[in-house]
């Protein structure tokens, strides 16, 4: 009889120990899981931080993508614009034509100037010459009215005197040189028109040009800061999806700590009711 009591003690310390050892170890547990639990919380808590972090970055960048499209299209406007005005100016072919037909027009002006010029050049060369025979003749004249006449010879037959010069081909050819002048004045006048002309067409011209290139240059420049833009907007999108992915394990890792840590907390009661 006192052996059974014995034995029946020892089977209850045994028990208690085993008891005591399953709940420390229990605890052990609970208290890591905790531990975990905190853990996962704080990177929670941080992973939220720099979610918050990232879509502020992600606004500003969308605003600053906001205002690039909106400069972009109005740089794209503009240059629309232009080039409708261009096209409605002739652009830059219409200058080059107009360019032409002034150049060839200037040619023609200054092949007549030389004609006239020539013609004028011939007809002073040819009154020049008859200007001088006039001289001749009037000098001769003079000298045959100034030497003494022989009386008791019989003086031979005087020779003829030189033919003169008709004073009305003098005056026609007077008229004709007046006239080639004026003509030589009104084409010097009509090319100086037509030099005022062309430059000034080509000062357009090298206008235009240079807005086409500072367009081109903004253009340009619009389609790289939107192509960066782009580039940037995807890294953008790349890094936020990460950043979900990871708060979504996150959130599913903390879900699963609360569970197991509500597991825990189920076993702590059943322990104590074996106690």
């Amino acid at each position: 009889m006192i052996g059974l009591a014995v034995f029946v003690a020892l089977v209850a310390v045994l028990a208690a120990v085993a008891m005591f050892l399953q709940a420390r170890s229990a605890k052990q547990v609970a208290l890591g899981r905790a531990a975990e639990v905190e853990k996962s919380r704080r990177e929670l808590e941080s992973a939220r931080s720099d979610l918050s972090a990232e879509r502020g970055e992600a606004k500003e960048r969308r605003e600053e993508a906001n205002a690039l499209r909106a400069e972009l299209n109005a740089s794209k406007r503009k240059a629309f614009e232009q080039a409708e005005a261009a096209k409605r100016a002739g652009g830059a072919a219409g200058l080059r034509a107009e360019i032409d037909k002034l150049t060839t027009r200037l040619a023609e002006a200054r092949a007549e100037a030389s004609h006239q010029g020539e013609r004028a050049r011939s007809i002073e060369l040819t009154m020049e010459k008859q200007a001088k025979e006039m001289e001749r003749l009037r000098a001769a004249a003079e000298r045959a009215a100034a030497a003494p006449t022989p009386t008791p010879i019989a003086a031979p037959p005087m020779a003829a005197p030189p033919p003169g010069i008709d004073p009305g081909r003098l005056d026609a050819e007077r008229e004709r040189a007046d006239k080639a002048e004026a003509k030589l004045a009104e084409v010097r006048k009509r090319m100086a028109e037509l030099e005022k002309d062309l430059k000034a067409v080509r000062g357009r011209l090298e206008t235009e040009k240079r807005i086409y290139m500072v367009q081109k240059g903004e253009l340009e420049l619009a389609n790289d800061r939107h192509a960066e833009l782009r580039r940037r907007h995807d890294a953008l999108r790349k890094d936020h999806d990460e950043l979900l992915d990871a708060v979504r394990h996150a959130a599913q890792e903390e879900r699963q700590l609360a569970e197991a840590e509500k597991k825990g907390e189920s076993e702590k009661p059943a322990e104590g009711s074996m106690a």
